[in-house]
């Protein structure tokens, strides 16, 4: 793994960059493994580690409330904590930033294939520091696929160049379908999560990248991305970790 000065080139310039084979084959398949087992059966960490799906549509196969997001796992147990902080992706971010760093945030995303709305677990275009609030240059997200990735099957899609002028869009509010929340039973809260505007995106303009098993994809918190929904019939999940200069917080 190494992060070239082409890397860097077209990180600046396109906002993106994509850097193969950035973490083990062992280590991404013991994450993997330990999301499936999560996924099944929800270990007892604290409520806001996960976003669940509505329970009154989905379950896990115990019965529990089902994850679709896992945040900072990272500090839960050590099989996450070897990819958050493993030295390919600490290096890459240093040399993207061209700043020392620390780990800004972590989180799993599963995209379930029980799902049958039409959404199938796809997000829309937007940019992480609509949530985030990190400044410009400041911070970069490496999304990591546990599985291979392509067209219907969780890939991300980028709009090249989209952070230059470094200018947050105003994002508009949406419930996910399935809505996704904190809480089961009477007690589930969905939250909304935020968009660009539909009307402002031209899909004519956007790279899809199909990447294998720990690759890694790297784009500056002003980046518009998305993903594509699940539509294997079988479970799908990724890793997001992002990093900031050190020092500069949110």
């Amino acid at each position: 793994m190494q992060v070239t000065e082409q890397h860097i080139e077209t990180y600046r310039e396109e906002g993106y960059c994509v850097v193969k084979g950035l973490i083990p084959a062992d280590l991404i398949a013991a994450v993997h493994q330990r999301v499936a087992e999560i996924v099944a059966d929800k270990p007892n960490w604290p409520e806001r580690h996960f976003q669940v799906l509505d329970p009154e549509r989905y379950r896990s196969v115990a019965g529990g409330a089902l994850p679709g997001g896992i945040q900072r796992p990272s500090q839960q147990e050590d099989v996450f904590a070897a990819v958050a902080n493993h030295a390919h992706l600490a290096v890459a971010m240093e040399r993207l930033l061209a700043s020392p760093v620390e780990c800004f945030t972590d989180q799993v995303g599963v995209k379930h294939g029980a799902i049958v709305e039409e959404q199938g677990g796809r997000s829309y275009y937007h940019q992480d520091s609509f949530y985030w609030h990190i400044d410009p240059e400041w911070g970069c997200n490496c999304w990591i696929p546990l599985q291979d990735v392509d067209r219907e099957t969780i890939a991300l899609a980028v709009m090249p160049s989209s952070q230059q002028g470094w200018q947050l869009i105003e994002h508009e509010s949406y419930f996910d379908d399935p809505p996704m929340g904190h809480g089961e039973g009477e007690a589930f809260v969905p939250f909304k999560r935020h968009r660009v505007p539909l009307a402002q995106v031209d899909y004519a303009q956007e790279v899809l990248l199909p990447m294998a098993a720990g690759d890694g994809l790297f784009f500056t918190n002003y980046t518009w991305h998305r993903s594509e929904p699940n539509r294997t019939g079988e479970d799908r999940a990724f890793y997001a970790i992002a990093y900031q200069v050190k020092g500069d917080k949110a």
